[in-house]
């Protein structure tokens, strides 16, 4: 992925849908951001979502291979989550993070322990902490969705000013077409036909 010149590498997290209408383009959808350079892909249900996050993030885990997944635990709790997680850990080859937005520290402790964590920063939901091990902690911070490859060059400067490691975005076809095409003045030349 491009970045602003001068500026350090900033990390860029797409959040999926929520509710998705169809998983088979919600599954699309991840695959083609991941093929754009997105850093991490995150499944973040609301608490009582009607989908299961770890059967999703499973699924995610088989058709990607290089970026993060950051997923939420289901309100269940229990020896099961913590196999269905080890079993997420080898399908994602060690990509597997953990939301721990809601969860307890002991239950997180049991299910899933010495997991990567995402976690809210306190009084400031839009903004998480990531700490891997060995690593310092990195601070990834929730934007809305640019709306111009000269908002998000703007943005990543910005990022990289404050000392953010990483940018959550909502997924959607503009953010899709920036990260593919970040250097295109909008003139779109992969869309050309060839003329003859």
């Amino acid at each position: 992925m491009a970045h602003p010149e001068g500026s350090q590498a900033i990390k860029v997290g797409v959040v999926l849908a929520r509710q998705p209408d169809d998983l088979g383009e919600w599954l699309a959808d991840g695959a083609a951001f991941e093929a754009a350079g997105a850093d991490a892909l995150w499944v973040d249900f609301a608490r009582e979502p009607q989908l299961d996050p770890l059967a999703l993030t499973a699924a995610l885990a088989a058709l990607t291979f290089r970026s993060l997944l950051v997923t939420t635990l289901p309100a269940s709790e229990g020896p099961a989550i913590a196999r269905t997680l080890d079993t997420i850990e080898q399908l994602s080859h060690g990509r597997l993070r953990i939301l721990a937005d809601a969860v307890p520290s002991g239950v997180l402790d049991e299910i899933a322990p010495g997991r990567d964590i995402f976690r809210r920063i306190s009084g400031d939901p839009e903004v998480f902490e990531h700490v891997p091990e060995p690593d310092e902690p990195q601070r990834w911070v929730s934007m809305p969705s640019p709306d111009s490859r000269a908002t998000w060059r703007e943005t990543l400067r910005g990022a990289a000013e404050h000392g953010c490691s990483g940018l959550l975005v909502p997924a959607g076809p503009r953010l899709l077409d920036i990260l593919r095409n970040p250097d295109d003045p909008g003139n779109r030349h992969d869309l050309q036909l060839a003329q003859g």
